[in-house]
C-alpha cells in the first residue's frame, strides 16, 4: 500500500512513498495538511480547524474557506491515495497509518539519540519546520512558531550530541560540519562560534579560525551592536599569537549524555557556566563536544 510522504522540515514538500510528487497547490491547504499530520489531536471539529486558519473572518466565511480547502486536499489527494483525508460529523483528520511525516520521524529518532539515529535526525532536519509557510492568522502562527522553535531547539541539541560523537571518534572534519550546522540553525549563537574556531585551531588552520572569529564579530555588530564577549576576544588573542601552532588533541571527559566534565573546554564561560546567549534562553551546550587542548608553547 502506497504511502504519503511528507516533508515539512525546510520547505514543503509532498510524494507517494513509491515516487511521484504529489503537489499541493494552495498555501493554505499546504498549511492544513501540516496541522492535521502533525497535531497531537487527530480529529479536529470544523469549527476549530476554520478558527485556526481563518480566525479574522466571520464564522460563515471561515467556513466556506475551511470547505473550499478541503475540496482542493480531497481533489488531490483521493485520485492518488483514496479516503486517507477522513471528513464525518466527528470533524477532520487524515489516515496516519498511510503518512511517513519527516518532523514526526526527526523527532523520534532524536529522542532515541543513538549515535545511529542522531545521524539520521541530523539529516533529515533540512531547515525551519514550514519554511516560507504563513498562514497570516494569529492562531495559525502561534502553533507555527511554537513548533518551529521546539524543533529548531531539537536539531540544535542533535548536532551538539554528533559534534560530542565525532570528538571522541577522532573525527575532525565531521566535527567542524557539525559546528557549521549549528551555526545555520543559530548564527548568533557565540558559544558554537568558539567551538568552530577551536577546531580550527586544532586542525592546525589559523587563517579558517581567524575568520570564523571575523563572521562572528560581524554578526554581533550587525544585529546588537556589540562586541563579542570576553572569552571569544581571548580566544582570537590566542589564535592571532606569533607562537600560534597546531594543537595536540587530547583526551575529553564526556559522560553518558555528552555534557562536558573536563575542567577546561571550548566552552568555558559558555551558557553551560551559567553566561546566557543574548538572544536565546540556555540550551545544554553543543560546545563542550570538544577540550580545550593543553598550551604547547
Amino acid at each position: 500500500m502506497d504511502r504519503l510522504v511528507l516533508s515539512f522540515l525546510g520547505e514543503f514538500q509532498a510524494r507517494l512513498e513509491s515516487g511521484p510528487s504529489v503537489v499541493i497547490p494552495a498555501r493554505k491547504a499546504q498549511a492544513l495538511l501540516a496541522y492535521l499530520a502533525c497535531s497531537p489531536i487527530e480529529t479536529h471539529s470544523r469549527d476549530k480547524l476554520a478558527a485556526l486558519l481563518w480566525g479574522d473572518s466571520e464564522q460563515s466565511c471561515a467556513r466556506h474557506s475551511l470547505r473550499q480547502t478541503l475540496f482542493v486536499l480531497r481533489s488531490t489527494l483521493d485520485p492518488v491515495l483514496p479516503s486517507i483525508l477522513r471528513r464525518d460529523a466527528g470533524g477532520v483528520s487524515l489516515d496516519r497509518s498511510r503518512l511517513l511525516v519527516d518532523a514526526l520521524e526527526f523527532e523520534r529518532l532524536a529522542h532515541e539519540g543513538t549515535p545511529e539515529t542522531l545521524g539520521c535526525a541530523g539529516i533529515l532536519y533540512r531547515g525551519d519546520f514550514l519554511a516560507g509557510i504563513g498562514a497570516g492568522d494569529q492562531a495559525f502562527e502561534d502553533w507555527l512558531r511554537d513548533e518551529r522553535d521546539r524543533l529548531n531547539e531539537l536539531a540544535f541539541d542533535v548536532h551538539g550530541k554528533l559534534l560530542a560523537q565525532q570528538w571522541k571518534a577522532g573525527l575532525l572534519e565531521a566535527a567542524v560540519t557539525s559546528a557549521r550546522k549549528l551555526l545555520v540553525i543559530d548564527p548568533l549563537e557565540e558559544e558554537a562560534h568558539r567551538v568552530l574556531m577551536r577546531l580550527y585551531m586544532i586542525q592546525g588552520r589559523r587563517e579558517k579560525a581567524l575568520q570564523a572569529y571575523e563572521k562572528c564579530a560581524q554578526m554581533l555588530r550587525q544585529e546588537f551592536g556589540t562586541e563579542p564577549q570576553t572569552e571569544t576576544k581571548a580566544l582570537l588573542a590566542e589564535i592571532a599569537s606569533p607562537h600560534f601552532v597546531k594543537k595536540p588533541r587530547v583526551a575529553l571527559m564526556v559522560d553518558d549524555d555528552a555534557s562536558v566534565t573536563a575542567a577546561e573546554s571550548p566552552a568555558a564561560g559558555s551558557r553551560a557556566s551559567g553566561v546566557r546567549s543574548r538572544v536565546r534562553a540556555p540550551r545544554r551546550t553543543p560546545a563542550g563536544a570538544c577540550a580545550r587542548t593543553a598550551d604547547t608553547d
